[in-house]
């Protein structure tokens, strides 16, 4: 470290030798022979402050947003992609598309295959309308549910909960707990 500071030392050093000044047109020409060769060598680093320096300065330039904003009046899709919808659906769907961010916690449901995909198929609860399945993002806790229901063949109710993102028009669920449902048998 010390031999690569002594040349940038030796630079900036003032002259203490003594000599008349008329040797210090010589030492300059040196000097100038010496910049030359110390090209060659790489900067050194710039100081906190020179790099805050930079950083405050005014560029003159308009900052670019990474994502462009959503412009007033422009339709953002809130329904559901068809090709997520499965073919074999038993009753009516609801194709609602959920929000980015949208957190679903402590939902009753199975784990099936469609396609390339595994999905979430939401349990009915109720009267009310059916909900789409999900498709699931790859995390440890789908692996865990692959390995329960050897790969989504067996009827296995889980609990789950997590958060739900979106991407051209299709959810996607990305599991944050799991729970298997007890069979209880007649006991429901």
């Amino acid at each position: 470290m010390l031999a690569l500071a002594w040349p940038l030392l030796a630079q900036t050093a003032p002259d203490t030798s003594g000599k008349p000044a008329a040797s210090q047109p010589a030492a300059a020409a040196a000097g100038a022979s010496r910049q030359t060769d110390d090209e060659a060598e790489p900067r050194r680093e710039p100081s906190a402050a020179e790099i805050l320096r930079e950083l405050s300065r005014d560029s003159g330039d308009t900052p670019r947003p990474v994502i462009l904003p959503s412009r007033p009046g422009q339709d953002r899709t809130s329904a559901i992609d068809p090709t997520a919808l499965p073919v074999n659906a038993v009753g009516a769907l609801v194709p609602k598309l959920y929000p980015d961010g949208y957190r679903i916690v402590d939902r009753p449901g199975r784990l099936t295959r469609e396609g390339d995909y595994y999905t979430f198929s939401f349990e009915s609860r109720g009267q009310g309308p059916v909900e789409p399945p999900v498709r699931l993002l790859p995390n440890r806790l789908l692996e865990d549910m692959e390995i329960v229901t050897s790969g989504a063949t067996k009827p296995i109710v889980f609990l789950v909960s997590g958060e739900m993102t979106a991407y051209h028009g299709v959810n996607y669920l990305l599991v944050q707990k799991l729970l298997t449902q007890p069979n209880l048998g007649n006991l429901k």
